[in-house]
């Protein structure tokens, strides 16, 4: 198959505005997506390659097309719908609501912990999983530290494996080992499927160029930007994470602008909500409108916050999966040259 795929873009590259350079690394990449999928089971690798050909559908057709599972109705996901809690789960459910309300990350920290050793308690199963991947989505809002993400790391992996084969966990699970820097909690052909899908979604972003006015009515273009450091955030004025962040860009922004650092806040909201909010908090850096969302589409942001950084030479080279402290992003700009 790998041949296949590898022969298809040679052929379709010619007379593309894509270089044939990058066609071949992400019809490689394409290539190990299936093969890794061979020995799972077929839920799970038609879940796997559904993942893959959402994220090349818009620049590369003909990889996607090749990739693509029959068309047939793919299985109901037994995570998808979970029961709602109840006894123990319910009371797990009521101590997650107090997360984001607590004062500090370390008291965020030590809940999460708590909490992750109390859902490894349950049986098996929807709710289980379910529970398990909502303390991991809450987990890496902020700086929480390693033991509290291997700790719902360790949970999700656990509970993934106790129900229905499903792509999601095992996506999650490789966003915390990729991203957030932590230890894999086992060995499993799902999660080195799960890594190699996010490997092809950050070769097709690292290819990503737009353009985009400002809220004062400039363009700006990702490709004209090479010779600095570019930090893209994409959030919204509705979103509590976004709100605690932004402030720590703008330290940064006005730190290190002299030094050929820019931060582009993007938002798919109407400027008639962007703006006043941009103005009463007094954000400098340029916040760009995504009427639409295309752009956000071509980053596959699904949630928000979620950031992305370039170094000087337009290369991708760290992405944050959700919110970040000022230390966090310190952490980022190091791997941008920026110290």
């Amino acid at each position: 198959m790998r041949c296949a795929l590898v022969a298809l873009l040679c052929c379709a590259c010619a007379g593309s505005t894509v270089p044939a350079a990058e066609v071949l690394s992400i019809a490689d990449a394409a290539a190990r997506v299936e093969q890794l999928s061979f020995n799972l089971p077929p839920p799970l690798a038609r879940g796997f390659r559904e993942r893959a050909v959402e994220a090349l559908k818009p620049r590369y057709p003909d990889i996607a097309r090749k990739l693509a599972p029959a068309a047939e109705p793919a299985p109901a996901s037994a995570s998808g719908t979970p029961p709602q809690p109840t006894g123990q789960g319910a009371a797990i459910t009521q101590e997650m609501r107090r997360m984001r309300g607590l004062p500090t990350d370390a008291d965020r920290a030590r809940l999460a912990i708590k909490l992750a050793g109390e859902v490894r308690l349950l049986p098996g199963g929807a709710e289980k999983l379910a529970l398990a991947q909502v303390i991991g989505s809450l987990t890496t809002e902020g700086d929480l530290g390693k033991e509290a993400l291997s700790a719902v790391a360790e949970t999700i992996f656990e509970a993934a494996h106790q129900t229905t084969p499903d792509p999601s966990p095992y996506i999650q699970l490789a966003l915390l080992i990729r991203y957030e820097h932590i230890p894999a909690p086992g060995s499993d052909p799902g999660l080195d499927a799960a890594d190699a899908v996010l490997a092809l979604r950050e070769l097709i972003i690292a290819g990503n160029d737009f353009s985009l006015s400002a809220l004062d009515g400039k363009t700006y273009t990702l490709s004209g930007l090479r010779g600095k450091v570019v930090l893209i955030n994409f959030w919204a004025t509705w979103c509590g994470p976004c709100r605690k962040e932004l402030p720590d860009m703008e330290k940064l922004y006005k730190q290190y602008a002299p030094t050929g650092f820019l931060v582009l806040g993007i938002s798919d909201e109407e400027r008639e909500k962007v703006a006043p909010f941009v103005q009463k908090e007094g954000y400098t850096f340029p916040i760009l409108l995504d009427p639409g969302g295309k752009v956000n589409e071509a980053f596959a942001v699904s949630g928000v916050p979620k950031s992305f950084l370039f170094d000087r030479k337009g290369r991708l080279v760290s992405e944050a999966i959700d919110m970040r402290t000022e230390r966090q992003f310190r952490d980022m700009l190091k791997l941008a040259g920026l110290d």
